[in-house]
């Protein structure tokens, strides 16, 4: 079975301000805060959590992504390290249990309704089953 992934930018910062008040990133907030909420589930249904130095969307922090091969992707963008907490581990619960990723739009916890940057498709089993056609 593959493994879903909760994919979660560390080096991302809000804001100046809050850079100044603490050397630890906003995006390695979020992470830890992550990791403490998922330490109270039971392992045999935890999404895996991964950490990355860089998404690509610096002016959109804090990001994270929820993947899975035959699943669609989600990425989320310019999430509170605090408040999103409760809502992507609600998700991730809904991710794991689908089958394809589609978690109905009139399930999904608000923060994931408001802060979807984009969903992806799945890849095919095998990434030569696309035809080039001309």
């Amino acid at each position: 079975m593959a493994q879903d992934t909760l994919l979660v930018c560390i080096l991302c910062r809000c804001s100046q301000t809050e850079e100044q008040q603490t050397s630890l990133s906003d995006g390695q907030s979020l992470f830890n805060r992550l990791q403490d909420g998922l330490k109270t589930i039971d392992n045999s249904h935890c999404i895996r959590l991964q950490s990355v130095r860089c998404m690509g969307a610096c002016d959109r922090a804090c990001l994270a992504a929820f993947m899975a091969a035959n699943k669609l992707t989600f990425i989320l963008s310019q999430l509170s390290p605090t408040d999103a907490v409760p809502d992507l581990l609600q998700f991730s619960h809904q991710y794991m249990d689908s089958s394809d990723g589609k978690v109905p739009y009139k399930d999904r916890p608000i923060t994931i309704k408001q802060k979807i940057h984009a969903v992806l498709p799945p890849l095919p089993a095998r990434l030569d089953s696309y035809s080039h056609e001309s």
